[in-house]
């Protein structure tokens, strides 16, 4: 807005200066710039007194800290008779300079027929001092940007750009938004980090993955790259953030930086995820705001302390652990493999966080970045799926151990009525009571998959001779028990531990399969099951050969499946033993092989660590 002519009434002067001179910052100065007045305030600011400015020129009129383009539009302003606004500046006798929000208003003079320039200042010094450090704050940040030794991408749940933090091959941050960042990529760095993207963005956990490119002498660069969700209050994905670093290089940051803030390696123009950096020594250097809203602490109350502090107690040694092993992976060159720390905020909340931890090394000191994500929310739908299944598994535990009393009483039953029935009714009682068996069957066999997870903390040594004996005594009514030889070879004179409801599951299973699968006895030759038992002071090793059909080598890696069955020759079966002791196997942190000829026989191999 132009400004307008100001013409003081005579009848005004008096009243109007007086209450300028007593709540303003002001001046008055004729046509050519001589100060005739100046107030209090004024001369309290320039720290001098009235008898030293009135008569001189004004020199704030004419700094030599403004170009004359600016007194050149001042001055055309005035004499025009408009009013003039902007910042000027004046330099004290102890040399500081102060910065001033001037008006300068012209004034008719009616008496004196002349014009004079009225002049209203607010002082602004503080104000221009911080927008100066914010000027040269925000220059070195982005000069700091630029010379981050990675890459950081902020992209929609497609790969779509939606910022970066610097320019990337030879497209500009203006050209980058919009694209796709895998579209810079060769076709097969191509679709891994469109498989990788789509992966994070459905899964909702950060993913660390290495490609290999060809630069333009068609020399191989690796990249190490970090996708990480972005997550909404609701735990929706609404954004994914991308870093892409270079593995072969070590980059240093720009001399200029000061020496205590070198490597913060914090995006912060992308406000997401927690990003902590701490030095060799594991003192948090930087932190981003994400960091700050998840723990909670000021950048001043944090800044220098271990990175520990942010560590639960209860789990710091286990966790501290993992993180001194990640950073020698590190060191190492390996793949730092994501961590789960169990934190802790200043309010004392704990909340778990997935981290990926990076180095790069600065005048020879190595400092390290760790990106981490809050996975509460994961966490909490984690541990309610855990209750679910423990649930699930009691009931199937409780469930199976009720139905077989009714079963084995109905057995029982037709048992007694077979032999007080007419002999026209025993076929019709014998079909009974062979489903009523299947149906005991079904039951044992649901009662040994809950076994699993019910009794696995249960330890205690293991009889393997008993174990043995108690199989056979329960299998003694298989048909095909009495024509088959078995040998035992037990060398167990170190005590073993391990739960022995569950081993007695191991072995009633393999051998009884062992049984049904095994070939008719001849005039020459029986069919021979075979047990051998070793432990040591850190492992048992359990095999049970067998000299029975054998199963097919298209079969033998379906033989654990649920519901798979090798042979269709035995029909009591349900698919349910192999799945079992393979499960318990598992859940007892063993292994278990499989060797098998047709028509030769079978071979199970059972490797289970002492518990002691």
């Amino acid at each position: 807005m132009e400004a307008i002519n100001y013409y003081l009434p005579s009848g005004l002067n008096h009243t109007l200066w007086s209450k300028i001179n007593d709540n303003s910052i002001w001046t008055l100065s004729d046509s050519l710039g001589r100060l005739e007045y100046v107030s209090n305030s004024y001369c309290e600011l320039l720290k001098t007194h009235s008898n030293r400015l009135v008569g001189e020129p004004h020199k704030l009129l004419k700094s030599h800290l403004h170009s004359d383009v600016l007194y050149k539009n001042l001055w055309r302003t005035i004499k025009m008779g408009q009013k003039w606004n902007g910042v000027l500046s004046e330099t004290l006798d102890n040399g500081n300079t102060l910065f001033l929000d001037a008006t300068i208003i012209p004034i008719q003079d009616e008496i004196e027929s002349s014009v004079k320039y009225i002049g209203l200042y607010k002082d602004v010094t503080k104000l221009h001092q911080q927008n100066k450090q914010i000027i040269i704050s925000n220059a070195a940040d982005k000069d700091f940007l630029n010379s981050m030794p990675f890459h950081v991408f902020l992209t929609s749940r497609h790969g779509k750009v939606i910022n970066v933090n610097k320019p990337f091959g030879n497209k500009e941050v203006s050209e980058l938004i919009g694209t796709y960042i895998y579209d810079y990529f060769s076709p097969d760095s191509f679709n891994k980090i469109k498989s990788n993207i789509e992966y994070v963005a459905s899964g909702k956990v950060a993913n660390q993955f290495e490609i290999k490119e060809l630069d333009s002498t068609e020399n191989t660069r690796e990249y190490s790259i970090l996708i990480a969700p972005v997550l909404d209050k609701l735990g929706g994905v609404i954004s994914l953030t991308v870093t892409i670093q270079e593995n072969t290089k070590t980059y240093c940051i720009n001399k200029d930086r000061e020496a205590g803030k070198k490597c913060r390696l914090i995006y912060q123009s992308i406000n997401v995820g927690i990003i902590i950096v701490t030095d060799n020594n594991g003192k948090i250097k930087e932190w981003n705001k994400g960091a700050e809203a998840a723990f909670e602490y000021t950048a001043s109350e944090i800044l220098g302390k271990p990175l520990t502090v942010l560590i639960s107690r209860k789990s710091r040694k286990s966790n501290l652990k993992e993180l001194l092993n990640a950073a020698k992976n590190i060191e190492n060159n390996e793949d730092a493999e994501l961590i789960e720390l169990n934190c802790l905020s200043k309010s004392k909340k704990e909340f778990p966080v997935e981290l990926a931890l990076s180095s790069l090394t600065f005048r020879v000191n190595k400092i390290y970045c760790a990106m981490m994500l809050d996975i509460s929310k994961r966490k909490t739908l984690e541990n309610k799926l855990k209750q679910k299944t423990k649930d699930l598994e009691l009931f199937l535990y409780r469930s199976s151990h009720d139905l077989k009393a009714p079963f084995s009483t109905a057995v029982d039953l037709l048992n007694s009525l077979k032999k007080d029935s007419p002999t026209k009714n025993v076929k019709l009682l014998d079909l009974l009571t062979a489903t009523m068996k299947r149906g005991e069957l079904l039951s044992e066999g649901l009662s040994q998959a809950s076994l699993i997870r019910v009794s696995r903390n249960k330890s205690s040594i293991i009889d393997f001779q008993k174990i043995i004996e108690d199989t056979f005594k329960l299998l003694s009514s298989e048909n095909n028990l009495k024509g088959i030889n078995t040998v035992k070879q037990l060398d167990t004179q170190t005590e073993f531990y391990s739960n022995s409801e569950l081993l007695s599951t191991i072995f009633h299973n393999v051998i009884q399969n062992a049984i049904r699968y095994s070939k008719a006895p001849t005039k020459s030759k029986n069919p021979c099951i075979t047990i051998l038992v070793k432990t040591f002071d850190d492992k048992a090793i359990i095999e049970i050969r067998d000299t029975g059909i054998g199963i097919r080598k298209d079969h033998i890696n379906k033989i654990f499946n649920l519901y798979f069955r090798v042979n269709n020759i035995d029909d009591s079966g349900f698919g349910l033993g192999l799945y079992v002791v393979k499960s318990i196997v598992d859940n007892l942190m063993g292994d278990i092989h499989v060797k098998s000829t047709l028509k030769k026989g079978t071979s199970f191999k059972i490797i289970l660590p002492n518990l002691k």
